[in-house]
């Protein structure tokens, strides 16, 4: 057999470089790459929801838009109308009725933007994947919220906006919302939240508002 040249000698020493050095990559380092392939994924899942949630949205505000404007335009007519057919005290029951809508507008935008500051200070400590699944989560649990008879804003089981969003959290079911937990190093990966099997795992969007109260009343939703 004839003898290696150097050429051979030196791709053979760089194919065994690259091999101890695939051995010698560390388990977080693996975890960490799968971790952030996961995310990608995950991503590009959410992408397609994303557009088509900012379609609707954005259709639903021009088709008020349109509504508003062509009620506005509705209203200075009849008003025009009654000033030249001599009827003042109807113009002024009118103007005093859209100056009355308009404040009680405001202050229920004022207890809405309460309720919107109250719902991202809580969010912010979740550690979310993105900015799209931050406001996925925050229009999935904006929508389950009510006031109260104290006008303090709550989940519609009448569990406080901070428990509510920590049960949000920790339910498996909205997994793909947050990031992916670290492994412990034993070298099998851990999801987020340790599955509990059966209902427990069922998301509150999934529940019946009875379901949902019932937990509330049994002390079993905070834990969920």
């Amino acid at each position: 057999m004839p003898p290696k040249n150097d050429d051979q000698n030196n791709d053979q020493n760089n194919n065994a470089d690259n091999q101890d050095s695939n051995n010698d990559q560390k388990p977080d380092d693996q975890n960490t790459d799968i971790a952030k392939l996961i995310q990608e994924q995950v991503e590009t899942n959410l992408k397609p929801i994303k557009e088509s949630l900012d379609k609707a949205y954005k259709a639903r505000d021009e088709a008020l838009l349109k509504i508003k404007e062509f009620e506005r335009k509705e209203r200075e007519a009849e008003i025009k109308r009654l000033e030249e057919e001599g009827k003042h005290k109807e113009v002024y029951e009118m103007k005093l009725a859209e100056e009355k809508a308009a404040r009680e507008s405001a202050e229920r935008r004022n207890v809405e933007l309460t309720r919107d500051l109250e719902v991202r200070n809580v969010l912010g400590a979740q550690p979310f994947r993105n900015d799209n699944a931050l406001e996925m989560a925050y229009k999935e649990i904006v929508g389950q919220l009510v006031r109260n008879e104290q006008g303090v804003w709550v989940h519609k089981s009448g569990v406080n906006i901070k428990d509510f969003i920590k049960t949000f959290a920790e339910n498996n079911a909205n997994e793909f919302l947050f990031k992916p937990k670290v492994s412990s190093g034993s070298g099998s990966s851990q999801s987020r939240n340790a599955a509990s099997g059966g209902d427990d795992n069922k998301s509150l969007f999934k529940m019946s508002q009875e379901d949902v109260l019932k937990l509330a009343r049994e002390g079993k939703l905070r834990g969920r």
